[in-house]
């Protein structure tokens, strides 16, 4: 099941980047997929009280989340490499890196919901700041298409991350279960294959979009704390996910009028 819809994640948000606006991608990518996949599983196996309990370590991991595509940014920009794959292969490591050292801090302290939101709120400003001065022009697509087979693999990726998360919930603990749900896991392997595919051209923009629409993942915490105990985890799911899908419209149609009055 989680390799199945994780390949139809990556499929449909490839093909949007590739074909229509990656900045569309990159909001689409806040929508809770990845995060919400891997909070559903592990809430179904250790219990909606296990989640609870980490919530506030989530939220302030949305901060470590923003790291990994801040430093996989600059990595990707500040090495002039003639074979990509290393350019990728680096830029992905100090990405990770990045986000286990922020996340290892993060799990250091004592917070809960009003002090984890300031941690992201705070992050989260100052990476749209940096987003602005490093995200110029946008590129087009090279119109490589990718193959099944390439799809089939990002899918596996980010699949075996769903899995490597919930599968070792039980053992990490609550607070280190919920940093790692917020791993943009279906982010990750779409910018390294827009990255391959296009090279500067598209992804940088996917995660300016990103760097927005993450604030979803912030809604999806807040209302997990308050449906799920109510409605249960299915139906909860269902509200959840409204709940941010009308948010990300709203975010979409603010961010378009502020720029078109600029």
């Amino acid at each position: 099941m989680k390799i199945v819809i994780s390949v139809l994640i990556v499929f449909g948000l490839a093909e949007i980047s590739k074909r229509a606006n990656p900045h569309l991608a990159g909001m689409i990518s806040g929508i809770p997929l990845g995060t919400g996949l891997s909070i559903y599983f592990i809430s179904l196996e250790q219990g909606i009280d296990f989640t609870i309990r980490g919530i506030p370590w989530g939220i302030a991991g949305l901060a470590a989340a923003l790291v990994f595509c801040f430093v996989y940014l600059v990595i990707s920009g500040s090495l002039a490499l003639n074979w990509k794959g290393t350019v990728i292969f680096l830029s992905s490591t100090g990405g990770i890196f990045a986000f286990l050292l922020s996340g290892y801090f993060i799990y250091s302290l004592e917070v809960n919901v009003a002090s984890a939101s300031f941690i992201f709120f705070a992050v989260f400003m100052l990476n749209l700041i940096l987003m602005k001065k490093l995200v110029r022009q946008q590129g087009k697509s090279s119109g490589t298409k990718s193959t099944g087979m390439q799809y089939f693999i990002r899918g596996i990726t980010v699949g075996v991350i769903l899995i490597l998360i919930t599968g070792t919930a039980s053992m990490v603990g609550s607070k280190w279960a919920n940093i790692l749900s917020s791993f943009p896991s279906t982010l990750f392997p779409l910018i390294v294959v827009l990255h391959y595919e296009d090279d500067h051209r598209l992804f940088p923009y996917v995660i300016y979009g990103y760097s927005y629409s993450i604030t979803a993942l912030f809604i999806f915490y807040i209302a997990y704390l308050f449906v799920v105990p109510i409605y249960g985890l299915h139906a909860g799911y269902i509200l959840i996910y409204a709940i941010c899908a009308a948010y990300l419209y709203l975010l979409q149609k603010l961010r378009m009028r502020f720029g078109s009055a600029r």
